[in-house]
C-alpha cells in the first residue's frame, strides 16, 4: 500500500497538473470506485488538492470536496486511460483518471462537515508534529507494541510497513519491544528518524517495491532500503524475519536493542 511518500509525491504531481483547472465531464466506468453523485455537480474547477496521511483531498470551487485513497493498488494518470480506469476527468483537451486494479480505492463526494469529520478521526501529521508531541502520544499506549503504533493510522497518520522498518533501524529500536520498554531518548531519536525517512523518500518520489506509480513513472526510494526486503544490513549484519501485528518484519538484532 503506498505510504505518506509515494502520497505525497503523487499529490504534488496532481497540484501541478490540475490546481485551477474546470472538470466539465465525468465518465464513470465503476460505480464502487467513483461516486455517482460527482456528476450532479459539474462542471467544478479544482482550488487546491491536498494530503493528510494517505488520504488525498481535492478542494472544489463549490464547496464540496473530492475524498480519495489510494489503498493497495489505486493510481492517477493525466490523458491516459487503461482496462483498470474507474472515472475519467475531462478538462479542456485533457483528462486524468483514477485507476484502481483491486477496486479497494474510492473517490468520494463530501460536503464541509463531512471532510471536518474525516479528519477528525485521523491522527497525527508525523511530519508537522515535534519531538515532544510524539513522546507524549506514543506515552499513552505505554503497553503497546513500538511499531504496531507508529502504524495505527487512527494514532499517527502515513507510516506504513516500509518506513516504520526503516526509521526502526535507524534509530537503533527492536521493533519486538513495548513503549514503556523504550526511553525518551530513544522515542526522540525515532521521531527524527522518521521525519528524515520520509522526508528522503518524498525526494526519491517514494518506493515502487509492488505497484506503486506516480504520474512520472516508478519511485526510486527502493535502492536506498536498509532493511526492508533486505538479507543484511548497511554495516553488513544478517537481518532477522519475524511478524508483528500480522505484518513481515526485518530488522538487524546487533543494530537495534
Amino acid at each position: 500500500m503506498p505510504e505518506l511518500p509515494e502520497v505525497e509525491t503523487v499529490v504534488r504531481q496532481l497540484k501541478e497538473h490540475l490546481t485551477g483547472r474546470e472538470i466539465k465531464k465525468l465518465t464513470i466506468y465503476d460505480e464502487k470506485v467513483i461516486d455517482p453523485q460527482i456528476k450532479q455537480h459539474l462542471p467544478f474547477k479544482i482550488n487546491n488538492i491536498s494530503r493528510n496521511g494517505k488520504y488525498i483531498t481535492f478542494n472544489l470551487n463549490n464547496g464540496k470536496y473530492l475524498f480519495t485513497h489510494l489503498r493497495m493498488t489505486g493510481y492517477f494518470n493525466i490523458n491516459k486511460k487503461d482496462r483498470y480506469t474507474s472515472g475519467l476527468f475531462e478538462y479542456g483537451k485533457n483528462y486524468f483518471t483514477y485507476n484502481t486494479i483491486r477496486r479497494f480505492g474510492s473517490i468520494k463526494l463530501l460536503n464541509k462537515t463531512q471532510i471536518k469529520q474525516k479528519y477528525a478521526k485521523l491522527g497525527l501529521e508525523p511530519l508537522k508534529c515535534n519531538g515532544d508531541e510524539f513522546i507524549q502520544l506514543m506515552q499513552r499506549y505505554p503497553k503497546s507494541n513500538i511499531k504496531n503504533k507508529i502504524m495505527d493510522q487512527n494514532v499517527i497518520l502515513g507510516i506504513g510497513n516500509i518506513y516504520a522498518q526503516e526509521a526502526m533501524y535507524y534509530a537503533g529500536i527492536n521493533p519486538n519491544k513495548k513503549i514503556n520498554q523504550i526511553s525518551e531518548l530513544q522515542l526522540t531519536k525515532l521521531h527524527a528518524e522518521i521525519q528524515r525517512v520520509l522526508k528522503l523518500a518524498i525526494k526519491h518520489n517514494g518506493s515502487t517495491v509492488d505497484n506503486y506509480s506516480n504520474l512520472d513513472g516508478k519511485g526510486n526510494f527502493q535502492n536506498f532500503l536498509a532493511v526492508y526486503k533486505q538479507e543484511a544490513c548497511p554495516k553488513k549484519h544478517s537481518l532477522k524475519k519475524i511478524k508483528i501485528g500480522g505484518r513481515g518484519t526485518t530488522y538487524c538484532p546487533q543494530c537495534q536493542k
